[in-house]
């Protein structure tokens, strides 16, 4: 799971992980910045995940700093 702090105007998210392949497995689109879940990820495993958030006035935001999480 990884949150954001929600940004004005946002109508998605858009959240990506990638594991030790460095392949991104399809993105994970939500309207609820706090709670954004990545299905089929193999626990002790560690992933990289980046979010971005999309509508506004600019269509998308850039992508987060990734960040390294463990599934559970």
């Amino acid at each position: 799971m990884a949150s954001v702090i929600p940004v004005k105007n946002t109508s998605m998210y858009e959240g990506r992980a990638k594991g030790p392949t460095g392949d991104w497995f399809p993105s994970v689109f939500t309207g609820d910045s706090q709670h954004i879940t990545f299905g089929g990820l193999k626990p002790g495993t560690n992933y990289t995940v980046q979010v971005r958030a999309l509508g506004g006035s600019t269509g998308q935001s850039d992508w987060s700093d990734p960040s390294s999480h463990m599934a559970m």
